[in-house]
């Protein structure tokens, strides 16, 4: 039963480093939104590439506010949302495994 836990805790910190990543990329894409020209180069592009389909799915709902997309914004809150659910799915498992 250790093990499973131990699996299963190295599974959750790792949906948690790769929530931590996207989220870092999510802030990068809206930094270099202020640079349009750096959407040009191969980073910039692959950047673009992850980060949109995700963004867009905001940018239908939410409307910009002065020119201002505020989709990175609420993407960011949508995955901290996320992660602390993904936390307590964990320590519901944990409880139910261990028996208190």
């Amino acid at each position: 039963m250790a093990q499973f836990l131990n699996v299963l805790g190295i599974v959750f910190q790792f949906a948690g480093y790769a929530i931590d990543a996207y989220s870092a990329l999510i802030i990068i894409y809206a930094l270099l939104t202020w640079i349009p020209s750096v959407f040009n180069t191969r980073v910039g592009n692959l950047i673009a590439r992850v980060v949109e389909p995700y963004l867009n799915f905001f940018n239908r709902f939410i409307p910009p506010i002065f020119g201002i997309s505020m989709a990175p914004l609420f993407a960011l809150l949508g995955l901290v949302l996320f992660g602390r659910g993904l936390n307590i799915i964990y320590m519901w498992i944990v409880r139910l495994v261990v028996g208190y």
